[in-house]
C-alpha cells in the first residue's frame, strides 16, 4: 500500500482518540475539534508548545505501544492525520 493510498484510508476513532491526547498535552490549549479539522494547521501553530509535544509523543508510545524514534522527522507529525500515518506504517492504531 502506497502512502497515499494509507493517508485515504479513515480511520475516525483513532483521529479521534489522537485529538483527545491533543487536547491532554495541551493543557485543553487545543480543542479536539481544531485537531480534527478538515484542514489542520500545525499543532505548533495552534499553541502545542515544545513541552506539550513530548507529552503527546510520549502518550502516543505509551498508547499504541510505539516508540518515535528521534531520527525520525518529528515536525512530520504536526497533525493528527500525520500521526495517524504514522502509526499505521508501524502497523500500530488499528492498521
Amino acid at each position: 500500500m502506497t502512502a497515499q493510498e494509507l493517508h485515504s484510508q479513515p480511520h475516525p476513532e483513532l483521529h479521534r482518540e489522537l485529538a483527545e491526547l491533543v487536547v491532554e498535552a495541551s493543557d485543553g490549549q487545543i480543542s479536539a475539534a481544531e485537531a480534527l479539522a478538515e484542514e489542520p494547521e500545525p499543532l505548533g501553530l495552534l499553541g502545542l508548545t515544545s513541552l506539550g509535544f513530548v507529552r503527546l509523543i510520549q502518550a502516543v508510545e505509551s498508547r499504541y505501544g510505539v516508540v518515535v524514534e528521534m531520527d525520525d522527522d518529528l515536525s512530520a507529525l504536526d497533525t493528527v492525520p500525520a500521526l495517524a500515518d504514522y502509526l499505521r506504517e508501524r502497523g500500530a492504531g488499528g492498521a
